[in-house]
């Protein structure tokens, strides 16, 4: 997987608990952030056509659309305590639908160690004017498979 898609998170004195270790909210806003910066990261050229290049998957949804939250689930696997050094947030792309995709989402130290917390969120692709789905561009579909990687390796219940 690229190091490019392990952004690195410094954790806030503010995004503690009462029982001194992340809340467990705080880790949607790492998976957002992880998001974010995933689609304002510029575009390889091979993805886009000649003169595209640099473009990022922001560019791609365009001014028309919009994303939306479908979706969420986190496991939690072990308490995240403050400390100075960051912990780093694995983004990559586990399906790609239709109208929508799904993100995978690992909260670890940078070589995988220790896992703190595994997400996924289903991401879908909207009209601005109607607010109906709509369905993905081969563009954005190719950036997309771009980041394709394992299903999420949660722990199934019984």
């Amino acid at each position: 997987m690229p190091d490019s898609l392990y952004m690195p998170v410094q954790l806030r004195f503010g995004d503690m608990d009462a029982y001194g270790h992340v809340n467990n909210v705080v880790y949607l806003q790492y998976f957002e952030n992880a998001r974010v910066q995933l689609a304002h990261a510029p575009l390889d050229e091979v993805l886009l056509p000649a003169g595209r290049a640099g473009q990022t998957f922001d560019d791609l949804v365009g001014p028309e659309r919009f994303t939306l939250v479908g979706r969420q689930e986190i496991e939690y696997r072990q308490p995240l305590t403050y400390r100075n050094r960051p912990v780093f947030v694995k983004i990559w792309v586990t399906s790609v639908g239709g109208s929508s995709y799904d993100f995978g989402y690992l909260v670890a130290e940078r070589d995988e160690s220790t896992v703190y917390a595994l997400g996924a969120t289903t991401m879908v692709l909207v009209d601005r004017s109607t607010g109906s789905p709509v369905r993905l561009t081969p563009e954005q579909r190719a950036a997309l498979e771009h980041w394709h990687g394992e299903p999420v390796p949660f722990r199934r219940r019984k």
